[in-house]
């Protein structure tokens, strides 16, 4: 009976996800992606769990904490989207729509910052910060991961510790720290240029096919203008009421049944004058050798 399923006026066909969807489920699934990945990378660099991690807490800092911000809102937008798209939720995947904007200017704040600081001068901009912007315990964390002392040498603003020393045979941290940099730094912006592109194209799968997730047109529900409520009740009820109470009521007939007078019993007068026709009439047919039993 259940596979009929008709006669009980029960629809157990499950509707199939539509191609909108099997997009946007798509879509979401890469945003998650890239922004489990950056966050991933975020946290290995906050613990210093990769070599040389320190030397990019020290001069890319600033760096770390936007990429570590960027990860967070690509994830947090990306939960928003698969709830949406899992529940049918459309004021959901508005929300995620909405979301990928500030994640794209996150990206791109990465990107502009690591190109402009790789590409304009980076040793002067390495030379400035040694001197200016690294406090003393900042420059030991590099001589240490980079196994160097002082920027140009052992003599020069150099953090003093066990391996750094004024005669010490370890050379100066701007060579090393100018080739970290720059490796870093092409790839940070790299990556994230490369992303650009995806995440532009997940915008515009999000606009074009947040509306469509189901083939219900709309919310389904019947709009706020045309929805029923007291006030309208009641004033139709009124309406009505004016409008019968002008109208002149009909009379209800009341029950008849027939009077016990003779006078008015037309029928058994009828029938009382064919039972004396029938009387004359045997008398009659008797001649005729016609009897009448």
């Amino acid at each position: 009976m259940l596979a009929e399923g008709e006669g009980l006026g029960l629809e157990l066909r499950v509707d199939r996800w539509t191609l909108h969807k099997w997009c946007l489920v798509i879509s979401v699934c890469t945003v998650f992606v890239y922004g489990t990945a950056g966050l991933i990378c975020a946290i290995l660099t906050w613990f210093r769990a990769w070599d040389s991690a320190d030397v990019m807490y020290v001069a890319d800092y600033d760096l770390l904490v936007f990429i570590t911000l960027s990860a967070s809102i690509l994830l947090f937008t990306a939960l928003i989207g698969f709830s949406g798209t899992l529940l049918n939720s459309r004021p959901l995947l508005a929300v995620y729509a909405l979301l990928l904007w500030p994640a794209f200017l996150s990206l791109l704040v990465i990107g502009y910052t690591a190109y402009k600081r790789s590409a304009f001068a980076l040793d002067r901009k390495l030379n400035l910060a040694w001197s200016q912007w690294y406090t003393p315990l900042g420059r030991r964390v590099v001589q240490d991961a980079l196994h160097c002392c002082g920027f140009y040498s052992a003599l020069h603003e150099a953090a003093p510790s066990a391996r750094c020393y004024p005669r010490t045979p370890l050379p100066g941290c701007k060579g090393k720290l100018w080739r970290f940099e720059r490796a870093n730094l092409a790839t940070i912006w790299g990556t994230v240029f490369s992303l650009v592109p995806v995440h532009i194209l997940n915008i515009f799968v999000a606009l074009l096919c947040a509306n469509h997730v189901t083939r219900t047109f709309g919310k389904g529900i019947t709009p706020k203008r045309y929805r029923l409520n007291g006030e309208d009740v009641r004033s139709d009820a009124a309406a009505l009421m004016k409008v019968l109470s002008d109208v002149r009521p009909v009379a209800r007939p009341g029950f008849t049944r027939a009077p016990s007078s003779g006078v008015f019993r037309e029928d058994k007068s009828y029938y009382d004058s064919l039972d004396d026709w029938e009387e004359g009439s045997n008398g009659d047919t008797v001649g005729l050798g016609i009897h009448h039993r």
